[in-house]
């Protein structure tokens, strides 16, 4: 499902009412029965709709009009005269009175009708500043309501475009998105006022040659899964390189991330001797810098001809992944820096591999990078908190800075690309909340890459995978007592998923 932000819906709605000559008070019948449609599954006996001064509030007017029809008791709330308003939202608001649906405005302080459900016309797409006034004195008296709130298009308080909530916002129980769900409601924070969305298809046609946000589908995985045929070999699926550094657990578990998402040989470079057993199908080799990289990289092995040397263990890998479990020891970040400099293949950063962000700056095209919020801000020079308030702005940012692929892990998993493509994870759920799953994600993302899937596609990809496989083991042991290991064993099913599913995902 493709997600617009509030420029691209507003090119959208003009070239509609412009090239297609559709009358825009059309276009706000349309909305307007939409979300009165909504309404009416509540069977409610009394609504408010709370209107703003643009076609958000004209939407609301024609709302209101349409319940009236259908024989609900129904009064507006405008935050302005009706005389004031302009265009088609002053046209919907004299059809609305002429049809005998009662109005009032608003002055801070008043009270709000007693109400079955409050619908929520304010600002729609328009908001993008800090409330206040009428308006921020109606949606602190909105939120107040144990009522059921429908919001027309984005609630009022978030923005559309970035999900970002400057002040306050309405908290909806149901969203109802016009013509195409926004981008706003889709990402953090946004999405947890949103409540349930729903697109309305009131006529306005989107352009299939534009390069719109989207959820990832399982139709995405499928084009990043190395079909499987009998003539082939481990070679074929990639040789992977998992660097494990002080802390080995972290790596094992990418490994085994990567080994149920099809990577064909998983290439251990260990920096110390592993304190604890590794899967039998690894290969081991020695990672630990013990002498300065030479200028020149084309020799990759020892004089006898057999064994790689330590600056070059992923010299036949396809792709890497650097940073689970290596530590912030200098042997370890030494050894993270040679694959850096070596590796000519793709590879993913995780963890303690993002510190060596800065000294790679300008050399990460072909890389993902899959930080937390923590390690986002630090990459930033921002606060955590901006990074939870500013999830999108900031793995846009991230993206551009690097000119890598990047991974803000969270609710919401955001996927951005240096030239600006972003998506968005619907899958996972807080039984992923818990340690090593990133780690096993890092790991699937890498197995992908070995596959041949470009860096973009695999990390989108990675992502479905990794958050429906937490979903289904959450399903199963519950999602308390999930643990790593349990995402792993479900990887397979998480895959199978994706080939039951219908082809649009």
């Amino acid at each position: 499902m493709v997600l617009l932000t509030s420029e691209q819906m507003q090119a959208r709605d003009t070239h509609t009412i412009t090239t297609l000559h559709v009358p825009g008070l059309v276009l706000m019948d349309h909305a307007g029965r939409a979300i009165a449609n909504v309404v009416m599954r509540r069977r409610p006996a009394r609504v408010t709709v709370v209107c703003g001064k643009g076609n958000n509030g004209g939407d609301g007017w024609v709302c209101a009009r349409w319940l009236r029809h259908w024989g609900i008791d129904v009064s507006v709330v405008s935050v302005v005269e009706p005389e004031a308003l302009r265009g088609e939202a002053a046209q919907a608001a004299r059809m609305a009175m002429a049809s005998g649906v009662r109005w009032q405005v608003h002055r801070v302080g008043d009270a709000l009708p007693q109400a079955d459900v409050f619908v929520d016309a304010l600002l729609g797409t328009g908001g993008s500043r800090p409330l206040t006034g009428a308006l921020l004195d109606l949606v602190e008296r909105v939120n107040r309501q144990s009522t059921w709130t429908v919001a027309a298009d984005v609630p009022t308080g978030v923005n559309a475009s970035t999900g970002e909530v400057p002040s306050i916002a309405i908290r909806a129980d149901v969203t109802v998105c016009l013509g195409a769900q926004k981008l706003g409601t889709a990402v953090t924070p946004g999405c947890l006022y949103a409540g349930a969305v729903e697109v309305a298809d009131i006529g306005i046609p989107l352009d299939s040659e534009d390069e719109y946000a989207a959820f990832i589908t399982p139709a995405d995985v499928r084009r990043a899964i190395a079909p499987r045929h009998a003539d082939t070999h481990k070679g074929t699926y990639g040789r992977l390189g998992v660097l494990a550094g002080r802390m080995p657990g972290a790596a094992v578990l990418a490994g085994l991330g990567a080994a149920r998402t099809g990577a064909g040989l998983i290439v251990f470079g260990t920096t110390t001797s592993l304190a604890r057993s590794v899967p039998p199908e690894f290969v081991m080799r020695d990672a630990a810098p013990s002498r300065p990289v030479p200028p020149s990289p084309a020799d990759t092995r020892e004089a006898d001809g057999d064994r790689p040397r330590a600056d070059a263990w992923h010299a036949d890998c396809r792709a890497v992944v650097v940073g689970p479990g290596l530590g912030d020891g200098e042997v370890e970040l030494e050894a993270g820096r040679r694959v850096f400099e070596r590796h000519r293949g793709t590879g993913v950063m995780d963890a303690d591999g993002l510190r060596l962000v800065a000294e790679c700056a300008g050399a990460l095209a072909g890389w993902v990078l899959t930080p937390h919020p923590k390690e986002c801000a630090r990459l930033l020079g921002w606060r955590t908190d901006e990074v939870q308030a500013r999830r999108l702005t900031a793995a846009t940012r991230l993206a551009e800075m690097t000119g890598a692929v990047v991974v803000l892990k969270g609710f919401r998993s955001i996927v951005t690309a240096p030239d600006g493509r972003i998506r968005v994870n619907p899958t996972g759920n807080a039984a992923l909340a818990t340690a090593g799953t990133g780690d096993v994600l890092a790991g699937m993302i890498g197995a992908l890459l070995a596959q041949g899937a470009d860096p973009f596609t695999a990390a989108c990809a990675g992502v479905w995978l990794h958050g429906r496989a937490g979903e289904l083991a959450g399903d199963r042991v519950g999602p308390v007592s999930t643990m790593a290991t349990d995402v792993i064993h479900d990887i397979s099913r998480a895959i199978s998923s994706c080939f039951d599913t219908p082809s649009e995902g």
